[in-house]
């Protein structure tokens, strides 16, 4: 399979279970119809958390659990309660779901069975299942833009929609009715974390029809930061370390002035 220009490994798998213990604040399962993301963003976490394809280049071998609908409709079946998080550590609707179609599938069956549900997502291909949301009272989707620069978004998230793109998406899951939040997040120092930068992902949510915002600073993992260290590089910039206390505190108050003169609510991812 080509994809973005380049050779994208594909492989599919039977996966043991559908859901894991999720180890994230409001959330109790972690659902990942897939394993490796071609979103390809130099920041992510996945290969630190999952160990996924270490020393390949990140987003170019994705797993297709091909049987996770069944295995979720089992396991649903014996009782299993309590938040769903769609998507904690790869993009539910990454560009081969459009073919697979596994992450409608599980949503088909978490609805039916009256699960409340947590999907994040950076991509619009979730506007295709507005049939599966729109009526759906316990869903929320998040979509998640770290700046609002399009320059800087292609460069550290090389194959994900742009960040245009996905304020479209918020403002068309607000049309809709759907709950939906802006997932802020990574703020990168010294890349992502202007007080300029910052306002206009704001004033962009609210135009967007968004009134929750949650929030968080880049937290470097080994494998994610070197890849992020050379992506930034070989761009022209660099990291200025991480944040300090001074920092966050100053990105917080950055943020809650800006939302509080826009009336949206903000959160601390942790």
């Amino acid at each position: 399979m080509i994809y973005g220009g380049e050779a994208l490994s594909v492989r599919l798998v039977d996966c043991k279970s559908a859901v894991s213990p999720s180890r994230l604040p409001g959330l109790d399962w972690a659902l990942n119809p897939y394993r490796g993301c071609a979103h390809a963003c130099a920041y992510c976490y996945a290969q630190d958390v999952t160990r996924f394809e270490l020393g390949k280049p990140w987003g170019s071998e994705i797993e297709v659990k091909v049987n996770i609908v069944q295995r979720l409709k089992r396991e649903v079946e014996k009782g299993l309660r309590g938040v769903y998080g769609v998507g904690t550590v790869t993009d539910p609707y990454q560009p081969i779901e459009r073919e697979y179609e596994l992450t409608r599938g599980c949503l088909a069956v978490l609805k039916h069975s009256g699960a409340r549900v947590s999907i994040l997502t950076k991509s619009d291909l979730v506007l295709r299942d507005l049939d599966i949301l729109r009526s759906w009272k316990d869903v929320e989707v998040g979509v998640s833009i770290s700046c609002i620069d399009e320059l800087v978004a292609k460069s550290i998230e090389p194959e994900a929609p742009s960040p245009s793109r996905r304020f479209n998406v918020l403002a068309r899951l607000a049309g809709e009715g759907v709950e939906s939040f802006l997932m802020m997040a990574p703020i990168i120092s010294g890349v992502t974390d202007s007080d300029v930068s910052l306002r206009a992902l704001v004033r962009e949510a609210n135009r967007s029809g968004i009134r929750s915002i949650i929030w968080d600073k880049y937290n470097p993992k080994r494998v994610a930061d070197l890849r992020l260290r050379h992506t930034l590089e070989a761009a022209g910039s660099r990291i200025q370390g991480q944040h300090s206390p001074q920092d966050v505190m100053r990105m917080r108050r950055t943020l809650e002035e800006e939302c509080g003169l826009l009336g949206t609510e903000l959160k601390d991812a942790f």
